[in-house]
């Protein structure tokens, strides 16, 4: 990583003061003219791999940061059963899967059997539940048959009891009145006939068996009127003591008779409901277990929640052995990983002097606003030398840490940039490249954030520094010269000349040397990125400390 620093710091490259000789310069003179090449490249940002002669040109000089990382989707699923079982089935590993295919299984004979029975289950429990509705239904209508039957009886009892009570009535008094009445009248006139004919018979006017009739009629008439006058008095007394005893008694047994009816009614119908409701428990239990275990099954399939590529994924501790199929798997153990490469993103970093003069795009607005865009970023892929994508700042580590905080040692000896505080930063790529990008490409992630205009610059390699000034060799005929220069900002491996050149001078660029302990550690790193397994998870949730890796480190899960 370049990091910009003050115009006052002295090149990394020359950081003792050069002293030599005549001679030796004279010699070192001859051996430049013998590297000397005809046609320099003069472009801005251009880095020369060998030692070269560029002119120089007033142009465009960009202030960007840039730093190396690896290349993630954006959008990673890690998928595993909600139960454990028998693995039966995976899908090849590397395998380009839609939305919707089947990735895993599990065994489900056990829980198919399971489920067939519970379904016979429901089906009997069920019939049992409708047998029970129809029999309460019935044994309902016939109870209220009967209830009813008892309240029409109570009615009649207790309409007796009243009309008993009501006597006399007025129509009963004139009825027994008019009966009395006639009754009278009647002995009135047997009476009468007796009397009128009896002195006839006397005289022998009339037989005797008339006379006699005569006054058997009055006899009968004198007994009608104590009848018709027994009748009356008994019907102005009104009903008996035991009538109305009998009546009283005949309501209250029917009213005790119709509690008791209800009670039973009651009791049944309750019987009934809890023998439906029993069978209703029964079928809702039975339901459960036949939901559970078509759920059961229903999960013992896991299918691809969107396109992607299927990666199989270590489940070991101490090992990278991966699931199989006929081996046992569950909630805790992740069989598959389904990264989708339509949406890329570098983890990288940058250092905390430059982290402000960025920002993370922002989903949602604050305070009224719209969302916020990320800071532009530029990507070029190593195995893609042809192409630079665009990108965006997606997310940046709340946290600073150690650059060299996950290195030995001896890297970090060998870096020298123990010290040096840098923030984790995703940067999503805005072009869609599915068909060449995959996860853990290296990537060159820029962060431009200012160019300047008409400046002159050169590559950092070509300032060296003599008697504590910053100087370049200039071409001057056939000769060369050192000319002290002044340096303006830096940034990656130009720099910015103030003063001291102009547009018409040839500086010269040396060919960047290798130290052999880095040489080293590039192999070193190569041989470890080749034995170690790829990890196609997405990053965890940033901690202050950051990752274990360059680049590393807490941030959003893809």
């Amino acid at each position: 990583m370049s990091i910009l620093q003050p115009e006052s710091t002295t090149p990394r490259l020359s950081r003792t003061t050069l002293i030599v000789s005549p001679l030796a310069f004279v010699a070192a003179a001859v051996c430049c003219w013998l590297l000397f090449r005809s046609s320099p490249s003069a472009a801005t940002h251009a880095t020369p791999d060998a030692s070269e002669w560029i002119p120089v040109k007033r142009g465009e000089f960009e202030i960007l940061c840039r730093d190396e990382g690896e290349l993630r989707p954006v959008k990673v699923t890690s998928l595993t059963f909600q139960r454990w079982g028998k693995l039966s089935f995976i899908i090849a590993e590397g395998s380009n899967v839609k939305k919707g295919e089947r990735l895993l299984g599990l065994e489900t004979r056990d829980q198919e059997e399971q489920h067939q029975h519970a379904v016979e289950d429901l089906t009997s429990q069920n019939k049992n539940l409708l047998e029970q509705q129809q029999t309460r239904e019935l044994e309902t209508k016939r109870l209220e048959t009967e209830l009813q039957a008892e309240r029409d009886r109570v009615k009649v009892a207790q309409l007796k009891e009243t009309e008993l009570l009501a006597k006399p009535t007025e129509l009963e008094k004139l009825f027994s009145q008019n009966a009395f009445d006639t009754a009278l009248t009647r002995q009135v006139a047997s009476k009468a006939a007796f009397e009128a004919f009896e002195p006839l018979a006397t005289k022998g006017f009339g037989n005797q068996t008339e006379l006699e009739s005569k006054r058997l009629a009055l006899k009968q008439a004198e007994i009608e009127v104590e009848r018709a006058e027994m009748k009356h008095k008994l019907v102005l007394a009104g009903a008996l003591p035991v009538d109305r005893q009998r009546a009283q008694l005949d309501r209250e047994n029917a009213e005790l008779g119709l509690k008791l009816k209800e009670l039973d009614h009651d009791n049944q119908i309750d019987n009934l409901d809890a023998r439906v409701a029993a069978a209703q428990r029964d079928v809702d239990a039975t339901q459960r277990r036949v939901d559970r275990l078509k759920e059961q099954l229903d999960r013992s399939t896991v299918y691809a929640p969107h396109d992607g590529i299927a990666v199989h994924r270590p489940v070991g501790r101490s090992n990278n052995k991966k699931v199989e199929v006929g081996e046992n798997v569950g909630p805790w153990a992740m069989p598959i990983e389904l990264p989708n490469y339509e949406k890329m993103k570098v983890r990288t970093q940058v250092p905390e002097s430059f982290v402000r003069r960025l920002q993370a795009r922002s989903e949602t607005g604050t305070d009224g606003k719209p969302p916020r865009k990320g800071s532009f970023a530029r990507v070029s892929v190593k195995t893609l030398p042809d192409k630079i994508y665009e990108g965006e700042i997606i997310w940046i580590d709340g946290w600073a840490r150690d650059k060299n905080s996950n290195l030995s040692d001896a890297d970090i000896k060998a870096q020298g940039l123990s010290g040096v505080r840098v923030f984790d930063v995703e940067v999503e790529l805005q072009e869609s490249d599915p068909q060449r990008l995959r996860e853990g490409f290296r990537a060159t992630v820029e962060f431009p954030v200012e160019t300047l205009s008409d400046v002159i610059s050169v590559p950092i390699r070509a300032v060296t520094s003599q008697d504590g000034k910053p100087q370049v060799q200039v071409r001057k005929g056939d000769d060369r010269d050192w000319r002290v220069v002044e340096l303006g900002i830096k940034s990656v491996d130009r720099v910015v000349i103030t003063s001291g050149l102009a547009e018409s001078d040839v500086v010269y660029v040396p060919k960047a040397v290798q130290r052999a302990e880095d040489k080293d550690k590039d192999k070193q790193k190569g041989s470890a990125d080749e034995a170690a397994p790829k990890t196609n998870a997405a990053p965890a949730g940033g901690t202050k400390g950051g990752g274990k890796k360059s680049g590393g480190g807490g941030g959003p899960r893809g």
